[in-house]
């Protein structure tokens, strides 16, 4: 995957790669061609020269581009939450869905423009190349939709999470983040891959993961995702 003399772990080598074919696979509501596509506009996005929010790269000539794949609410709705996630807003989500694209489309996009940009992100700081996408793979994506999905405390439907790892008491209490991405399951489970293997899974929160597990210490590694977070506007 990654070659470099740094000492990166075996496990976020493996995630990221299977993070590569998952994204060339058929998904649940976009084919793998589109998904490929989808990765590739997330890209262009972060690269390109800075938009402000308000302006849309659909309305920008040089941007638009007459052979897409991708629908142009799409496109529009990647390079926002590429470049702009801290600027959305519930009538900006209502702009889009459901009249351009549908709850399960979006929250599809939302899962691989936030693993895109962990991947990348991580590559990018550690001057590495980008994790490259293997060949799209055939097939239908399942359209498979949880059938108790409802809009509870997210703009879009969630279902409900049973997730022993997180609280093996209460199962079924888990916090909204863990729902997040849950109409889409492969989505969030991608998603959830990820994260446990950057940072660390759900059900250590309570434990010393930082004195056996990783090479810093529990408070190194707070301060750094604090900081993170800080510098991402990401309070949470």
């Amino acid at each position: 995957m990654y070659t470099s003399t740094l000492p990166i772990r075996q496990e976020i080598q493996d995630t990221h790669a299977a993070a590569a074919a998952h994204w060339a696979s058929p998904g649940t509501w976009w084919s793998a061609d589109e998904r490929a596509a989808i990765v590739d506009e997330v890209r262009k996005a972060w690269d390109a020269e800075p938009l402000p929010p308000w302006q849309t790269p659909s309305s920008t000539q040089a941007l638009a581009d007459p052979l897409r794949l991708l629908p142009i609410a799409a496109i529009d709705v990647i390079w926002r939450l590429t470049n702009h996630v801290t600027t959305l807003t519930k009538k900006w989500y209502e702009s889009y869905v459901p009249s351009q694209l549908s709850p399960q489309q979006y929250v599809e996009i939302v899962g691989i423009v936030a693993q895109v940009t962990l991947t990348d992100r991580f590559a990018d700081a550690l001057e590495l190349e980008r994790v490259q996408l293997p060949e799209a793979r055939p097939g239908e994506p399942s359209r498979e939709q949880p059938a108790d999905a409802e809009v509870v405390a997210h703009w879009v439907p969630t279902a409900p999470i049973v997730d022993g790892s997180w609280n093996p008491a209460t199962p079924s209490d888990v916090p909204n983040v863990r729902k997040a991405l849950s109409l889409v399951a492969a989505e969030r489970i991608m998603q959830w891959v990820l994260i446990d293997a950057h940072y660390v899974q759900g059900g250590a929160l309570a434990d010393d993961f930082g004195s056996n597990h990783w090479s810093l210490e529990r408070a190194q590694i707070e301060l750094l995702g604090t900081r993170t977070s800080t510098v991402n506007e990401c309070f949470y």
